[in-house]
């Protein structure tokens, strides 16, 4: 098996963590206050989760994610939404423009690689409405790396 690629692989532990904390939560306040309602919930919430990260797992193991890589030249924020219109370019020149949430700290001149869960029937180089699909919960994660030796275009120091 070949290895996980970081960003998915802090993803799949983080979803992991979240449910299990929450039912150790749950189950330390059902020792100390007897409330069955609580545990219940948060063992819903374990159990969700568990179920989450399986198909996590499930899609990272079957590579059904687009990864997406490219220098970062313009970082363009949105009005009247909590995204940000990002635009990278590719090995080969092309301009990629992707909506990501403001949280998603990006800096110009940095090579990046985003990954991407795959949109049933898009490819993203043949539809012009990816953006649109990029803008729901298909971002799994993202990190800076160091950048081929071959890239074209121009770089952007900032």
């Amino acid at each position: 098996m070949e290895a996980i690629p970081k960003p998915l692989y802090k993803r799949l532990v983080l979803t992991f963590l979240v449910g299990t904390g929450c039912f150790f939560t749950g189950l330390a306040f059902y020792l100390m206050e007897k409330d069955l309602s609580f545990l219940l919930l948060s063992t819903l919430v374990f159990f969700l989760s568990l179920c989450k990260t399986v198909l996590l797992f499930l899609q990272i193991v079957r590579k059904s994610y687009i990864m997406l890589e490219g220098i970062c030249l313009g970082i363009h924020p949105m009005l009247f939404c909590n995204c940000n219109e990002i635009i990278l370019e590719d090995m080969e020149g092309n301009s990629l423009r992707l909506m990501l949430g403001k949280n998603q700290k990006l800096h110009r001149g940095v090579y990046y690689q985003i990954y991407f869960k795959t949109p049933s029937g898009i490819s993203p180089g043949k539809n012009p409405l990816m953006t649109k699909v990029m803008m729901t919960d298909n971002f799994l994660g993202m990190e800076p790396v160091e950048p081929p030796d071959t890239i074209s275009g121009t770089h952007i120091q900032s």
